[in-house]
């Protein structure tokens, strides 16, 4: 059962060689391997589910699904986060709480709101530095 959601900042080619899998997801993002995640973005966990709803328009959760990482999540290449970047900014408060009034939610919106803007300033970083996304729910 999943219980939260968290992003890792990544360089393409650590996504690519978790893709397949010649590079081991779990331990990778567990801090198992020699090598890790650049940063780390918890501060939606506990409203992963909100967020994939509230972003999903712009990917904000990741362009493509994946199932390479228990429970499963999401990833964006470094080109797809800097034109994701770029969307998620030009969102705006009102058009988050239309978007939030649709959800069955027990989360109040200033609490999911926080994390956008928390998740916000990851993907503009991570955009900056030209860094790979990878979104894991579990």
């Amino acid at each position: 059962m999943s219980f939260g959601g968290a992003f890792y900042a990544i360089t393409d080619s650590q996504l690519k060689r978790i893709l397949d899998r010649s590079l081991d997801g779990e331990a990778f993002i567990k801090g198992r391997t020699a090598e890790a995640p650049m940063e780390r973005f918890s501060g939606g966990e506990a409203v992963w589910y909100e967020l994939t709803k509230l972003l999903g328009p712009e990917d904000g959760c990741g362009a493509t699904g994946t199932e390479v990482i228990p429970e499963g999540g999401a990833y964006s290449y470094a080109n797809e986060v800097a034109r994701i970047s770029d969307q998620l900014t030009m969102l705006n408060k009102r058009e988050l709480q239309r978007r939030y009034a649709e959800l069955e939610t027990t989360f109040r919106f200033e609490e999911v709101y926080a994390a956008i803007v928390g998740l916000l300033s990851f993907y503009r970083r991570s955009s900056k530095a030209g860094l790979a996304i990878l979104f894991n729910i579990g």
